[in-house]
This record gives C-alpha cells, sequence and structure tokens, in this order.
C-alpha cells in the first residue's frame, strides 16, 4: 500500500516534467498555428486546420466560463456546504478541543477552544457591574 503524501518522488518529478514538457509544447504548437498565416502551413502540407477564429475564441469562451464559474457556482457550492446559523457544527466541530485537564495552579492552561457562552459573557457582561 502506497501512502499517499506531498513529498517529491521520482515518479512524481518524471510526470512533472513530461506534463511541463507537453504543455509547453501544445503552447508552443498554439501560437504556430494562431499566428503564421494559412499560406505558410499549406506549403508545409498542413489543409486540415481550425479556422483562424478559434484561436481566439477558445481562450474567450474559457475565460468567460472560468468568470461564470466564479462568479457564480463557487460561491454556490460554498454556500451549500455551509451549515445553518442554529447548527452546532458552526462552533464545534471534530478537531474543537474541549478543556478537560486539569492544570497547576499557577500554570499554563491546556490548549482547547473556548466555549461560545464563555465568550459571549467576557465580551458583553464585563462591564455590567458598572
Amino acid at each position: 500500500m502506497v501512502e499517499s503524501t506531498p513529498s517529491p518522488t521520482p515518479s512524481r518529478a518524471n510526470n512533472g516534467f513530461v506534463l511541463y514538457l507537453a504543455s509547453t509544447i501544445m503552447f508552443v504548437v498554439y501560437l504556430i498555428w494562431a499566428f503564421i498565416p494559412d499560406s505558410i502551413l499549406y506549403y508545409f502540407g498542413l489543409t486540415y486546420l481550425p479556422q483562424k477564429y478559434w484561436a481566439i475564441a477558445v481562450p474567450i469562451y474559457g475565460m468567460v466560463l472560468l468568470f461564470v464559474f466564479v462568479m457564480f457556482f463557487y460561491p454556490c457550492i460554498n454556500m451549500s456546504l455551509t451549515p445553518v446559523r442554529d447548527s452546532p457544527n458552526v462552533m464545534i466541530d471534530s478537531f474543537s478541543l474541549s478543556d478537560k485537564k486539569e492544570t497547576v495552579p499557577g500554570g499554563i492552561p491546556s490548549a482547547c477552544d473556548i466555549p461560545i457562552s464563555t465568550v459571549c459573557e467576557m465580551l458583553y457582561l464585563k462591564n455590567k457591574k458598572l
């Protein structure tokens, strides 16, 4: 069983290098196709290529789709994954630490999450005695 870690491995480095080369070559081919006139491409026997319109249209359509995703779908996905305000999951989750350990008087308390009732008490009821 192979453990999934973000550390670099030889196979991951090889895959990254191949992907880097492939994307660079594809970008250079795209630029050649977009900027060299059709007459020169026909001279080299490249006659079955898309119209030059698509050299501009595809990146623009891609950017419009990215904009729509970022401005509409991404916030909708985040809102659908956010619990409602009344849910206890807003304040407590599986990573919350409760203060269960007793500390030595004058010692440093253990790291824990402060309950929301204590926070509200300290923030809003502090000056109630005045």
